[in-house]
């Protein structure tokens, strides 16, 4: 009798064991497949890391990377639950949420990149700019809203006493422009600016539109991109965003202090040629700030843009709520 109930025994930790022995396998062998967007370009350069060992960020994590050109699909893929997180411009993010796409803003990973650059000599400064006309890469852009803004902050009205080309929506085209001498006085974002700085020796920076802006504003920084992560992701797995957000943080502290290794990492993954890439990493402000560490600044970007164009953050400035 004690023999049989030794054999049953131990027959039902044999079926414990291997009950068990799938689950522990598909940590492993069957990770959680993150579904994580960039866009090409500088918004994209801090996420490269995160596509090494094959994009294992944990033993049972794997992020599958996607790269695309535009905003426009990222912003379809995430309303529709197809995109677990996304790198994007700030106040593209918050137009999203305003319009009822379920996301957090997880960190800012890119603060402002943006200067203007003259090769005519006759600009020193903001004050220099009266009578000209800049040249920016499409109305509506990033560095359309920075121009309108500033400019009206620094007393100079758009279209009387400066005008905003833009007749040319390519920032490398821009650049190629200015370099060729086309252009005399344009706003660009990094890595454009560097492009023109290294190719022409009549161009130079003369306004810094980050320092501008915290002389005009009183905010250190303005975030031009930040990465968002879809609600019920942060929701159903809280130990997996954690882990994401200290791969990306990892990743940007790697980009920064390797530039030549990042900018090879960023061509390989479709983002930017390293060439353009490598030489700019140094000067495109990239950085991790968790979401409530940046809420403060983030916040006060965009009630500085809600004060010039309400649409351009979806109608108002986001709650409490967006931030995870």
């Amino acid at each position: 009798m004690k023999h049989k109930i030794s054999l049953v025994f131990i027959a039902l930790l044999a079926m414990v064991a291997i009950g068990a022995q799938p689950v522990a396998e598909k940590s492993v062998d069957s990770p959680l497949e993150v579904h994580f967007a960039v866009m090409a370009g500088p918004t994209g350069f801090s996420s490269v890391a995160l596509n090494k060992n094959e994009g294992r960020v944990a033993d049972d994590i794997q992020i599958a990377m996607q790269v695309f050109p535009s905003p426009n699909e990222v912003v379809a893929r995430l309303a529709n639950g197809e995109l677990d997180f996304a790198c994007l411009p700030s106040n593209l993010a918050a137009n999203i949420y305003n319009k009822g796409v379920k996301i957090k803003l997880a960190a800012v990973i890119g603060n402002g990149m943006l200067s203007v650059v003259s090769s005519d000599g006759s600009v020193q400064g903001v004050g220099d700019l009266l009578g000209k006309t800049i040249h920016v890469p499409g109305a509506g852009s990033t560095p359309d809203q920075m121009a309108q803004l500033l400019l009206k902050e620094a007393g100079l009205a758009v279209g009387k006493d400066v005008v905003l080309d833009y007749s040319v929506a390519s920032p490398a085209q821009l650049a190629q422009l200015t370099i060729a001498g086309k252009v005399s006085l344009v706003m660009l974002p990094q890595p454009f600016v560097s492009m023109i700085l290294n190719g022409s020796k009549n161009a130079t920076e003369v306004v810094d539109i980050q320092a501008l802006y915290e002389d005009l504003s009183g905010v250190a920084n303005y975030p031009m991109s930040v990465m968002v992560v879809r609600e019920q992701f942060a929701k159903n797995h809280p130990r997996a965003l954690a882990q994401i957000l200290k791969a990306y943080e990892d990743s940007v502290a790697w980009v920064n202090a390797e530039p030549q290794a990042a900018g090879e990492a960023i061509e390989e993954a479709g983002i930017m040629k390293a060439a353009l890439a490598t030489p700019s990493i140094p000067f495109c402000n990239l950085v991790f700030v968790p979401s409530q560490e940046a809420k403060e600044e983030v916040q006060a970007y965009y009630r500085f843009l809600h004060s010039f164009s309400p649409a351009s953050i979806g109608g108002a400035v986001p709650t409490d709520n967006f931030y995870l």
